[in-house]
C-alpha cells in the first residue's frame, strides 16, 4: 500500500493492530493529505490495516502543494483563484473537500461502531486559539461546509478553547479537544464537554448525537520530561524515570475518567443518552518521527504500553507501520494503575520536574508552531497554478 504521497507501507492484516483492536484500541492516522485519498491508499488502510480515524494535517497539505506543480490540490486552487477567494477561504475550502471525502470513506466504520469511531478531525486555525468568538464562528462554518456526522472539529484546549469546546458541543458540533498536556487541563475539558452536553439536552437535542474526544500530547510531554532529566547532570537515579511519563499520564487520565464517570452528574447525562468519550493519545506532537529511530522506538513503546478499552493512538504512518511490525502489546495497562502513576509523578517532583509548569510552556510552544504551519499554508495557496483544461 504505497502511493504517490510517500513510500511508507502500513502492513495489511497486521496481527498487532488486529489484537489491539480487540482490546478496544483504535488507530488514527495523521500527516496525510489529499494524495492518500486520491490514490486509494487511505481506503486500503481502512479496509486492511484497522485504521478507524484520520487527523487532517496543515503541514502535510503545505508539503503536497509545494512539492510539485502537478499536485492533487491544483485544480481546486485554480478555481478558487478565479473566484478571487481569499487565502483563508481557499484553505477552508481545501480542508472541507478533504474532510468530506475522508468522512465518506470512514462512514461504514462510523456506522458499524454506532458513532463511537470512524472520525475525521480538522483543526481550527491556530491563530484563533485565544479568540473565542472567531474560533466559534470558524467551527460553525467548517461544520456547515463539511456537513458529515463523523466530523470532529479540533479545538486547542487553551483557557479560551475550553469555552469553544462547550459552545460547539451545545450546538451539536463534534469536537476533538486537543493539546492536552496535564491532568488539570483534562479535567477542565471534561467539565466543558459535560456543560455543553447539559446545554444541548436542555435545548431539546439528544446527547447521544454529539461527541467530544480528548487528545493528550503524551509524546511531547515525555520528550520534554526526558530532556529535563538529562539536564540534571549530577542528580542520581534519573535514568529509571526516562520513558515513563507517557504511561503515567495515560494512567492518570484513565483513572480520572473512570472516577468522573461514576459521578451523579455523569449518571444524569448517561440516563439522557450521553456516551463516554474516547481518550486519544497523540504520538505525533514531538515531530515527524518517520526517519528518527529514537522517536520511532518511543512511539512503538507507547503503543505497547498504553492499552485500554475506548482509547485511540494517533500516529504518522511511519510510526504506525513500525508499531504494526514490531510492537508487543502487554494487555490492559491503565485500569487500576493510578497508584503506580502517582509514584512516577512524585519521583519527578522530587527531582524538580514540575509537570504543571511544563504543560503551560508546551502549550505555548505548540500553539506558536501551529500558527507558523497555518501561515506557511496560507502562503502556499496564494499562488496556485492555472486550472488544467481538457479537450
Amino acid at each position: 500500500m504505497t502511493g504517490e504521497h510517500g513510500t511508507v507501507e502500513i502492513p495489511s492484516g497486521s496481527a498487532v493492530l488486529r489484537d489491539l483492536a480487540a482490546e478496544g484500541v483504535s488507530f488514527w492516522l495523521t500527516g496525510l493529505s489529499r494524495a492518500a485519498l486520491a490514490d486509494g491508499s487511505l481506503k486500503a488502510w481502512i479496509a486492511d490495516a484497522h485504521i478507524t480515524g484520520l487527523v487532517l494535517s496543515t503541514s502535510a497539505m503545505t508539503r503536497e502543494i509545494r512539492r510539485t506543480d502537478d499536485h492533487a490540490y491544483r485544480d481546486q486552487l485554480g478555481l478558487l483563484a478565479q473566484r478571487h477567494a481569499s487565502p483563508d477561504e481557499r484553505v477552508r475550502a481545501l480542508f472541507a473537500y478533504d474532510a468530506r471525502w475522508a468522512c465518506d470513506l470512514l462512514a461504514p466504520v462510523h456506522e458499524a461502531a454506532a458513532g463511537l469511531d470512524g472520525w475525521v478531525c480538522v483543526e481550527l486555525d491556530a491563530r484563533l486559539a485565544h479568540d473565542r468568538r472567531s474560533a466559534l464562528e470558524e467551527a460553525r462554518a467548517l461544520a456547515l461546509a463539511v456537513n458529515r456526522p463523523n466530523l470532529l472539529v479540533t479545538v486547542a484546549a487553551t483557557d479560551t478553547g475550553l469555552g469553544v469546546v462547550s459552545e460547539c458541543v451545545a450546538d451539536g458540533i463534534g469536537v476533538n479537544a486537543a493539546l492536552i498536556h496535564s491532568a488539570e487541563r483534562y479535567e477542565e475539558v471534561l467539565d466543558a464537554y459535560w456543560d455543553g452536553l447539559e446545554r444541548s439536552h436542555a435545548a431539546g437535542r439528544s446527547p447521544d448525537r454529539v461527541t467530544c474526544v480528548a487528545t493528550w500530547e503524551l509524546a511531547e510531554v515525555e520528550a520534554a520530561v526526558d530532556a529535563g532529566l538529562g539536564e540534571l547532570g549530577g542528580v542520581r537515579d534519573t535514568t529509571e524515570l526516562r520513558g515513563r511519563t507517557a504511561l503515567a499520564l495515560a494512567r492518570t487520565a484513565y483513572d480520572l475518567q473512570e472516577r468522573r464517570l461514576d459521578s451523579p452528574r455523569w449518571r444524569t447525562l448517561r440516563n439522557a443518552g450521553a456516551r463516554p468519550h474516547r481518550l486519544v493519545w497523540s504520538g505525533a506532537g514531538a515531530g515527524d518521527c518517520s526517519s528518527d529511530p529514537g522517536h520511532l522506538a518511543a512511539r512503538v513503546r507507547q503503543v505497547e504500553e498504553i492499552v485500554a478499552w475506548r482509547t485511540a493512538h494517533v500516529l504518522p504512518r511511519g510510526a504506525l507501520a513500525e508499531a504494526a511490525r514490531r510492537a508487543r502489546p502487554r494487555g490492559d495497562s491503565l485500569t487500576g494503575e493510578a497508584a503506580a502513576a502517582r509514584d512516577v509523578m512524585a519521583a519527578l517532583r522530587r527531582r524538580g520536574i514540575h509537570l504543571g509548569c511544563l504543560a503551560e510552556r508546551l502549550e505555548r510552544v505548540r500553539i506558536r508552531r501551529l500558527e507558523r504551519d497555518r501561515e506557511e499554508l496560507l502562503d502556499a495557496v496564494q499562488t496556485p497554478p492555472a486550472v488544467r483544461t481538457y479537450r
